[in-house]
Formats: structure tokens, sequence, C-alpha cells
């Protein structure tokens, strides 16, 4: 790594993920870097410094493969989501079989993580994956039908379940903190909760948008994730 850091401007869309991408660093190496840095709130203007890898900086075959399962993953995670939310949203007669696939995913997640940490975890990362999912399928509904107190009580145990995934996660890996963690699945709950609030008023232009803010965030996660346990197992990458 270069011994002297990059004076970089934030400017507008930039990620923490993107410029970690484009400066052959991590996330979790810029977070560090900038102590006071809050990175679920880059302003504009805002001046950070990034140690960049030497051109000779390379990532292994296992790192690479790694880094592509999880994006994609994430990236299925909110599709299929997206997916049940038109479904429900329309009163399509692809909903049973979109919940379906939806419902795939936690799995499939699950079974990524389970080549590091054994089945016990990848048990519980799919029972709680599963549990977020299928709280958020009845909170469009109750959100449809204009049920306030359903609602409520279904936000909450939203809440409560990405706290749990927080402490769950945290505890197998030193490089998951379990508020930065706790953060950022909050950010995703508020980002999921826009767009749903936007396809159910047919507000079509800020549904998009806001899927969009998911996507940016969801690879944020999967980043952090493939980052900690390239750094928790480096014998293995």
């Amino acid at each position: 790594m270069n011994s002297n850091p990059i004076l970089y401007i934030i400017k507008p869309g930039d990620t923490l993920y993107n410029l970690a991408t484009k400066y052959g660093t991590t996330v979790q190496d810029i977070i560090d870097t900038n102590l006071a840095l809050d990175p679920y709130n880059l302003r504009v203007g805002q001046q950070i410094y990034i140690y960049s890898y030497n051109n000779d900086y390379w990532f292994s075959i296992n790192q690479v493969n790694l880094m592509e399962q999880m994006n994609l993953i994430w990236l299925e995670h909110i599709l299929w989501t997206r997916m049940l939310l038109i479904s429900i949203a329309s009163n399509l007669q692809d909903l049973d079989a979109t919940q379906t696939r939806l419902l795939q995913n936690p799995k499939d997640t699950a079974n990524i993580f389970k080549k590091y940490y054994g089945n016990n975890t990848a048990d519980t990362i799919q029972k709680l994956l599963t549990e977020h999912l299928v709280i958020g399928k009845n909170l469009i509904v109750a959100l449809k039908n204009n049920n306030e107190k359903l609602a409520k009580e279904l936000n909450n145990k939203w809440y409560k379940n990405a706290d749990e995934m927080a402490i769950a996660f945290s505890s197998i890996n030193p490089f998951y903190p379990r508020e930065q963690l706790r953060q950022m699945l909050y950010k995703h709950l508020s980002l999921t909760t826009d767009e749903i609030n936007a396809r159910l008023k047919k507000d079509f232009s800020a549904d998009i948008k806001a899927y969009d803010m998911v996507q940016k965030e969801i690879l944020d996660m999967a980043n952090f994730f493939s980052n900690g346990i390239v750094r928790q197992f480096p014998n293995l990458f």
C-alpha cells in the first residue's frame, strides 16, 4: 500500500463501495483511515483520505469468486423483494411463485457463510433472513390495506429482527462491528420502506429512485460481508 494517502473530495453519486473498488482498497480501510467519517452520510465536497494499493495489488480467484457470489445473492435479495412488492401492489397472479423464489434466497445466502462458519451459523442466518422477508411481505400487505396498527407492529418486529441479525453476524467475525452492521441494516429497512410506500402510492418515479438507492446500499453491504470474510480468513484467499 502507498505510504501517503490520497486526498479525495466526495462527488455526487460516490459510495464507499465504489471508491474502494476504484482505488483497490476496502470500505473498512477507508473508514479506519477517516475516524470521523459517517459511512451512511457522505457529503458532496467532503474531504477524505484513501490509501490506495500499488499497481501490483491483485485479487485471488477465491476472493473474486466470493465477491461475485456475495454481490449476486444480495442483489437477488432486493430483486425478488421488489418483484413481490409489485405483485402485491398490482394483484398479480404470480404472487405465490414469486414468494417461493424469494424465500429461496435465505438458504442460498446461508450456504455462502456455511463454507466459513459451519451449519449452525448458516441455520441461524437462514432463519433470521427468512423472518426478515416474511415480516417485510406482511408489512407490504398491511400498508396496502391501510392497517396502520398492524403495520406499526410489523415495523417494530422488522427492526428487532435487524438487531438480532447484527448480533448474530457480529458474533462470528471481528470485522463485523455490531453497531456499524446495525446501522447498515436499519438503512436497508428505511430505504426499502421508501420503495414500498412509493410503489403503493403509484409514484413510479419515486419508486424507481428508491430502488436505485436500495441497490447501491445492498452492494455496500455485500462488500462489507465479503471484506470481513477475507480479513478473517486471509490464508484462504
